[in-house]
């Protein structure tokens, strides 16, 4: 992979609506590159169709980054991670890239990206940790999915949101298994060491607390999680009714459900793209005929553009006479 250097440090800030959408075979070729794409990149069709996304690859970001990306994605797996791009004619754009293996009848026919606007937060975040990737200081820390991991034993365990929502649970029925295998030994050790009742009472309460704990965390995360399901929810209710103009506020969490999230507000700018996209092809194509439409679309309302050409104000292509 090329290593583009002289890059001048100019940053261009996303838009919060923006959603920026390529393809690429399965050798990494682009095969599509959105308006919105070519707009921030400053890229044309000519210069990306059949190239490799290195043609815009910042020298900032480590080969560590790439690795990982292609290790996930030809896993047949999503990776979601910031990304640092060059623009054709200098300066550079942060972006939070979903790339996902597009699968037909169970093979992989190519790859899709799509790009939004990162927070401030992960922008630094990710800065860090290339710098230390670059540098190869990296003190354990490591890329999984696109995910950044502490290194080490104690950070690891620090970083507890890792460990998934089936791990937590696994975590917790461990807990549970051990404080009751524990009950029973103490209770076999004081009945053949003749314990007190006093000291008997004394390690059931200790076991009696362990457990109270446990399931108040576990009722706490329950509470949680179902909170945060409702939400996406009610959220892909908005999606199906054709409301893209609602945006999905991110989960405060790093497991599935923050996947889930991240994937779907990804997903409405992705439609919202596609409508635009879609709307501004057909205004030019009609002259301009399809302003309602493309209005509608801009306020992120898909019912309202979908009522416009369906009651006529712009005639289907299909019906239109030949000039």
């Amino acid at each position: 992979m090329r290593d583009h250097q002289q890059v001048p440090d100019q940053e261009y800030t996303l838009h919060d609506e923006q959603c920026l959408i390529t393809r690429t075979d399965a050798r990494g070729r682009i095969i599509y590159a959105n308006p919105a794409f070519l707009e921030v990149s400053g890229y044309t069709q000519a210069d990306l169709i059949g190239k490799g996304h290195d043609t815009m690859r910042h020298p900032d970001m480590p080969l560590a980054a790439y690795d990982d990306l292609w290790r996930t994605i030809q896993r047949g797996k999503s990776w979601t991670g910031v990304i640092k791009n060059r623009r054709k004619h200098g300066g550079h754009y942060w972006s939070l890239a979903s790339i996902t293996p597009v699968v037909e009848r169970g093979v992989t026919v190519c790859y899709a990206c799509v790009r939004v606007k990162p927070t401030r937060a992960q922008i630094e975040t990710a800065e860090s940790a290339y710098r230390r990737l670059r540098t190869g200081i990296t003190g354990g820390l490591r890329l999984s999915a696109g995910r950044i991991r502490p290194g080490g034993l104690l950070a690891r365990l620090r970083d507890w949101r890792a460990a998934g929502i089936r791990g937590r649970m696994l975590a917790w029925a461990g807990l549970s298994s051990a404080l009751f295998l524990a009950a029973g030994g103490i209770a076999l050790h004081g009945m053949a060491a003749n314990l007190s009742i006093e000291q008997l009472g004394l390690a059931a309460a200790v076991l009696a607390a362990g457990v109270c704990l446990i399931f108040a965390s576990g009722w706490a995360y329950a509470r949680t999680l179902s909170g945060l399901l409702a939400t996406a929810t009610d959220f892909t209710r908005q999606i199906a009714a054709g409301n893209l103009g609602t945006p999905l506020a991110p989960a405060n969490t790093d497991d599935e459900i923050g996947a889930l999230s991240l994937s779907l507000e990804a997903t409405r700018r992705n439609l919202v793209g596609l409508a635009r996209d879609v709307h501004t092809g057909i205004a030019v194509t009609t002259n301009n005929g399809a302003a309602p439409a493309l209005q509608a679309s801009g306020a992120g309302d898909l019912r309202h553009a979908i009522e416009v050409f369906r009651i006529g104000r712009v005639q289907p292509l299909a019906t239109r006479r030949p000039l």
